[in-house]
């Protein structure tokens, strides 16, 4: 099979995906996954679903969970510490 040298494989398309969602790929890069996203429905939806999941987990850092007190957190390392060593 002779490759395009201008659009990327499923392959290389999947790999570069979590890459191309971040904007980290350079501009030859992009264009060829873009110029593959066009023509393939299948790696369209892997997108479509890898944007859903980076969504739901960007959400889920801004849940506001208050941190333990220092003083408590030191205390429950420290008496862990003492368990493992019996």
């Amino acid at each position: 099979m002779v490759m395009k040298p201008w659009v990327a494989s499923c392959d290389e398309t999947r790999e570069r995906l979590s890459a191309h969602l971040e904007g980290e790929l350079t501009g030859r890069e992009q264009k060829r996954v873009l110029r593959h996203l066009v023509r393939c429905k299948h790696c369209r939806a892997v997108l479509e679903s890898l944007a859903h999941t980076l969504d739901h987990l960007r959400s889920l850092a801004r849940i506001d969970v208050p941190a333990p007190a220092p003083a408590t957190t030191a205390s429950a390392v420290i008496e862990r510490i003492r368990r493992e060593l019996r």
